[in-house]
């Protein structure tokens, strides 16, 4: 199996922790974002939504609690935390956490 990179996402646009985050993600060949917490925050990010090149997770709960709503290329699945709990325990998974 390829290796995948997991980024997990709580900090909001200008923090010093997305900022690296997402420098880390232009190296990644085949990353996937989940933002949640704050980390939804970042959704308001149009220009970094619109070229992104991974997949892009949300957490419904985050989202609907600061009342924003995902874009159009954004998955918000009801299973939020199992998806990102079994894509980190994949074989050759790689995650960073920020």
């Amino acid at each position: 199996m390829a290796n995948r990179d997991i980024f997990l996402l709580t900090n909001p646009p200008q923090s010093k922790r997305a900022e690296l985050c997402l420098r880390l993600m232009e190296h990644s060949e085949d990353p996937v974002l989940y933002l949640a917490g704050d980390g939804v925050y970042n959704l308001l990010d149009e220009a970094l939504m619109r070229e992104w090149p991974g997949k892009v997770m949300a957490c419904n709960e985050d989202l609907e609690a600061r009342g924003l709503q995902a874009g159009e290329g954004v998955r918000v699945p009801e299973d939020f935390y199992q998806l990102l709990v079994e894509e980190m325990v994949a074989e050759g998974s790689r995650i960073y956490s920020f």
